[in-house]
């Protein structure tokens, strides 16, 4: 990918640029406005970086420009702490996100690839050639008619040809332009990419549009002069052709909102336009006092708050104006209750609010005049898509080393993993058209194509962008990993780890993605704000509990247990500061991701929020795209902390850590509630002689296929853990001593019907002794609970093994 930096400071220029070339970027820096739009105007750029404060034309107003011109790219405006630039100017400039100097480059880096990820859209013409037309906006191409479906690589190719329709493209400049430079492939590979082209092209009868030059390259066929056409629009050289990009989701853009996004905005209004005018009402009659000393600091401060959360309602509903002059009125009251002796002009104030009414009367166009809202949300989709984890996986694995892939086949047995081989590229095509599976292992290098491997992981990021990608390969430097990665793909292992390192790494990446059921708790006392959150974020798959008094914040967290928090700043009772600072006290809570939301820009306040422990912040009034982005940031991030933090490593369920976390949560639940509560204590029968005899790894096995039977038995709401070497650890809330014995003798039974296959093709069966304890009988906290279990379990192994111990009676499973 090629970066545009736009920055005076050449000492921070040189940085930024050697930053962003060790990971693999193209980098031109220019150091004032104008030499950035023409480079703008002379190359593809896919992200700008561009500092406000520029020589000859300054960063909004160069932004403004490529946005006036058409151009969708993404651009990072760099600020300075305590810079005067305006949001608002930034926003309506197009500008998709900002970063505050000093910043660090894992911050920068996290911003240049959220903004990447960002599907966005382009206004571009229909381009034609004879019956070939290509919509940039919609990325359809047709031929007489006929839809043809390509990959992204052969689509930017066939736009390639189409802006440049009387040029020979040699391979260097299709290399040079398709790809960057530390990852061009050789030019064999633009010959794949052609042949592929036109295979595609004959489904039409469209095969003979683009001709060999030979000797020079590739060029589109002529027309016929009586069906010659103007020559297409292109930029000022040849081969600048801009990227066609996805759904503008960029802040402040002026897209439209879609249509569904502006009836629900528009019935919002309906809803809540009482409330604003109420508001504005409490607003009115408190500058009514007279005289005007008798405004007491008590009456400003509430005030301001009312004009605060006016601000915030307004800018969500699209009332830019409006949302200026509710800032300003809440600005007035800031500083009379600063200086009580030294009031400003009520005049003024009256016609701030009198503006205020005025604007609201004025019709709104809500497909017109507000903050775009995603129509594609396929850069969310595959986050939604979760397999429950006691399914059996279907994994293909794409790979020409058939020891290796045997090695592997046989190591996949126990980790609950189907593996479907294939050493041919071609018919992992076809595999993936008729069945495609949960994963593709993926090797990148093939005797009849060295670059096989990549061609075909770009195709699956066309034609099956949800589906996961591991790739491993014996290919390990840093071009190929970064390869990789802009490709989409998941992982990256290289071929000398082992097999259970692979599968290790399979079962995270299917078990990592969030669910369809991920809880967002959202504390706001503004009911607009809430319902906007409401409104938006259930189409991303993410269920939000909405609380709008901070009194009930601790009862609520415990009992709903979220994955991230947003907050308001302002509230009664308790600030979002104060619930901050008090979730970061509690070791129960203390990573729980915090994002907060305000229209509160001051560096200062925003200071504060991150001193407290906040992981983000959104200024109201929000977009859409930014806000969702900035979630699954933080979800990503957490899920894969906790993975590495909380999960096993041999058997993929719960380590002690994180089940004794929610073993007592489920306690204070209990007693909260007067629930029952029911602890198993699991082991497996003669396991040391299982070590004993053929060793740890055999161990490994038996321990790893049993969990895979606990999975299967109980519910995705029960606690199921590795507790240590052979024993396991079941918690059911609400459960009771009979319901926990009758769940346990089920088990027991499980156990005994299953084949434990090991080494030499050798099968044994195994038997579990457990131990149940309940609450509140045989104790109220954990440790009690816990050794009244593992009582029991003695006993239980002391009689024999292959039974169940309460402490009333033994239950067998025969």
């Amino acid at each position: 990918m090629r970066f545009l930096v736009v920055e005076n400071d050449e000492a921070q220029a040189r940085q930024i640029k050697k930053a962003l070339s060790e990971q693999g970027y193209i980098v031109d820096v220019v150091i004032d406005g104008e030499q950035g739009w023409a480079y703008v105007e002379a190359f593809t750029y896919d992200l700008l970086l561009v500092n406000a404060h520029l020589t000859k034309l300054n960063g909004v107003d160069l932004c403004q420009r490529i946005r006036e011109q058409g151009y969708s790219v993404p651009i990072l405006l760099l600020t300075v702490q305590n810079s005067r630039i305006d949001r608002v100017a930034c926003l309506e400039a197009g500008i998709d996100d900002h970063l505050i100097k000093p910043f660090s480059l894992r911050e920068l880096f996290a911003r240049i690839r959220a903004l990447l990820r960002s599907p966005r859209k382009a206004n571009a013409p229909l381009l034609k050639w004879n019956s070939l037309h290509l919509d940039p906006i919609s990325r359809e191409v047709t031929y007489q008619q006929h839809p043809l479906s390509l990959s992204p690589k052969e689509y930017s190719l066939l736009e390639l040809f189409l802006r440049n329709p009387k040029r020979v493209l040699t391979q260097t400049a299709i290399l040079e332009h398709l790809w960057s430079f530390e990852t061009q492939p050789n030019e064999d590979t633009v010959r794949a990419h052609i042949k592929r082209l036109r295979r595609k092209l004959k489904t039409v009868n469209a095969d003979q549009i683009i001709e060999t030059v030979y000797g020079v390259g590739y060029r589109l066929k002529p027309l016929p002069q009586s069906q010659s056409q103007a020559p297409l629009p292109v930029s000022s050289s040849a081969l600048s052709v801009h990227s066609v990009q996805h759904s503008p989701e960029a802040i402040g853009s002026n897209s439209t909102l879609n249509s569904s996004s502006a009836m629900d905005l528009a019935a919002s209004w309906e809803r809540f336009k009482t409330l604003i005018f109420n508001r504005i009402q409490t607003l009115e009659e408190t500058i009514t006092t007279d005289p005007i000393p008798n405004l007491t600091p008590e009456l400003c401060q509430n005030a301001a708050m009312q004009a605060h959360k006016l601000a915030g309602s307004l800018g969500i509903f699209g009332f830019k104006s409006g949302y200026r002059l509710a800032q300003q009125i809440e600005q007035w009251f800031i500083e009379a209750h600063q200086d009580p002796k030294n009031k400003t002009s009520v005049d003024t104030l009256k016609t701030f609010i009198t503006q205020l009414h005025q604007e609201l009367q004025q019709p709104l166009n809500w497909l017109e005049e507000q903050t775009p809202q995603s129509e594609d949300k396929t850069f969310i989709s595959k986050r939604q898509i979760s397999t429950p984890q006691n399914t059996q996986y279907r994994v293909l694995v794409v790979d020409d080393d058939l020891e290796l892939t045997e090695q592997l086949q046989r190591a996949a047995i126990n980790w609950n993993i189907q593996l479907d081989v294939t050493t041919q590229l071609e018919k992992a095509r076809l595999i993936l058209q008729e069945t495609p599976p949960d994963l593709v292992l993926l090797d990148l290098v093939f005797p009849d194509h060295q670059d096989g491997g990549f061609v075909l992981l770009e195709e699956l990021q066309d034609q099956f962008s949800e589906l996961p990608v591991l790739v491993w390969t014996v290919r390990d430097d840093m071009s190929d990993r970064a390869a990789v990665a802009r490709l989409g793909g998941n992982a990256f292992l290289s071929k000398s780890v082992s097999c259970d390192q692979v599968l290790t790494a399979i079962k995270d990446i299917l078990q990592s993605t969030p669910t369809a059921s991920t809880q967002i708790l959202a504390v706001d006392d503004d009911p607009v704000t809430l319902n906007r959150l409401l409104e938006l974020l259930p189409s991303y798959g993410l269920d939000v509990i909405p609380l709008d008094d901070p009194r009930l914040f601790w009862e609520t967290l415990e009992k709903t247990a979220p994955e991230l928090l947003i907050l308001d700043l302002e509230m009664p009772f308790f600030n979002g500061v104060e619930l901050c600072q008090t979730v970061r006290t509690d070791r129960s809570w203390n990573a729980l991701p915090i994002l907060f939301l305000s229209a509160r820009k001051e560096p200062q306040t925003i200071q504060d929020i991150y001193q407290a422990g906040a992981d983000d912040y959104i200024s109201k009034p929000f977009a859409e795209a930014e806000l969702i982005t900035r979630i699954f940031n933080r979800l990503d991030r957490i899920h894969l902390l906790r993975s590495l933090a909380e999960t096993d490593p041999i058997t993929g369920l719960s380590n002690r850590r994180r089940s004794t976390h929610d073993l007592n949560r489920y306690l204070h639940l209990s007693q909260r509630h007067c629930q029952p509560f029911c602890l198993a204590l699991i082991a497996l029968d003669c396991f040391q002689s299982i070590n004993n005899q053929y060793g740890y790894t055999v161990g490994d096995q038996v321990i790893r296929q049993f969990s895979q039977i606990l999975q299967h038995q109980f519910r995705d709401e029960d606690i199921v853990a590795h507790w240590g070497g052979e024993e396991f650890l079941v918690g059911l809330y609400a459960s009771n001593r009979v319901d926990g014995q009758k769940r346990m003798i089920e088990l027991l039974k499980s156990v005994e019907k299953t084949v434990f296959p090991i080494i030499n093709y050798v099968e044994i069966q195994m038997t579990v002794s457990v131990g149940i304890s309940t609450y509140p009988e045989d104790g109220t906290d954990l440790l009690s609970l816990y050794t009244a279990s593992n009582a029991a379990l003695y006993q239980a192994k002391a009689s024999g093994g292959n039974c169940c111990l309460t402490t009333s009676r033994v239950s067998r499973s025969m």
